[in-house]
């Protein structure tokens, strides 16, 4: 979702007044939540888990351990209280965590919104503990799901992903490495056409192509 102070991160904005509309999207195109929840899964999610720009919290379920959603927008955030997330209203640049606390970080389709990327990155890794985990999953605009969107923003026809800007995998690599992580693995899925019918795709280990890219790193 968004978490951020300025810039582009306004999109939480967007978010506090739509919410309702951005969760229920999810259970109208039930096939892709559940290819993303696989997806994350897959990942080893576990532990004391960061969720940075957790909105609703709509993707809990897919994570084990203990979750702190943490989001500049509050109408979401009671939502994910309600499904077991520990709400905390902030924006990414500044987590008010100690830092080394985190098993795990993890940020759903929030890069895209967020005004300074890798200050959020950086302080993700200053909360995280030494060799833990994060996951920054996202839509390449090299995809087709990328392409589709863009163009989709381009046709007046997207409320949320007008305010985003979309990143190929290597900008996101990039980032991490710029941040101070280290590459650990690809997870990806929706690797089918945007435009073909619906159906619950499994997890890959190859990004290219796919429309749901997780690039997980270890901070060292």
């Amino acid at each position: 979702m968004s978490s951020g102070s300025q810039g582009l991160s306004r999109s939480y904005e967007i978010f506090e007044e739509y919410w309702k509309m951005y969760d229920e999207w999810y259970m109208r195109n039930y096939a892709v939540w559940v290819s993303e929840c696989l997806c994350l899964k897959s990942l080893g999610i576990a532990g004391l888990v960061l969720d940075v720009g957790a909105g609703t919290g709509v993707f809990s379920k897919c994570m084990r351990g203990y979750v702190v959603g943490v989001d500049p927008a509050l109408k979401p955030l009671a939502l994910a209280a309600e499904r077991e997330v520990t709400p905390v209203s902030a924006f990414g640049e500044y987590l008010p965590f100690r830092s080394e606390v985190f098993d795990w970080a993890v940020l759903v389709v929030t890069i895209c919104f967020l005004s300074n990327p890798l200050k959020v990155l950086q302080e993700v890794r200053r909360v995280l503990k030494l060799s833990g985990y994060i996951a920054t999953c996202f839509i390449p605009k090299e995809s087709e799901w990328g392409k589709y969107y863009i163009m989709k923003v381009w046709r007046g026809g997207s409320m949320f992903y007008k305010y985003a800007r979309f990143y190929s995998v290597r900008e996101v690599l990039d980032l991490l490495f710029s941040a101070g992580f280290s590459f650990k693995e690809f997870i990806s899925t929706l690797c089918r056409d945007p435009h073909s019918p619906p159906a619950v795709e499994y997890p890959s280990k190859n990004p290219w192509g796919c429309g749901f890219v997780c690039v997980k790193g270890v901070k060292h």
